[in-house]
């Protein structure tokens, strides 16, 4: 941000514009980690792995306060709902998913 005098918003709407281009070209993922900041590293899998996994546990946890904190209030007091029946199978899909892809070995 400092660099470029832009906001965070707008660095972000950048990078992301960024990684949908270097995907439409082929070229390797940007990630980004604690240590080296982003990064667009040619051949390695287990950066794009560890970045990858990164995300899907972030999701998931942010899925899961979703659902504990809003869902689970709506099916009480609501429970033969037809629509919060059908939310809640879809997002606990959702979850389960998210948990097994951040777990994936």
């Amino acid at each position: 941000m400092a660099a470029t005098e832009r906001t965070r918003a707008q660095v972000h709407t950048g990078l992301a514009h960024l990684r949908k281009v270097a995907a439409a070209k082929g070229l390797p993922p940007i990630t980004w980690d604690r240590t080296w900041g982003y990064r667009m590293l040619d051949d390695a899998p287990e950066i794009w792995i560890g970045y990858e996994r990164a995300f899907f546990e972030s999701t998931h946890h942010r899925i899961v306060n979703f659902i504990e904190g809003i869902l689970l209030a709506h099916r009480k007091k609501r429970p033969d709902d037809p629509y919060i029946r059908t939310v809640m199978a879809q997002m606990g899909a959702i979850e389960s998913t998210l948990h097994l892809l951040a777990n994936l070995e």
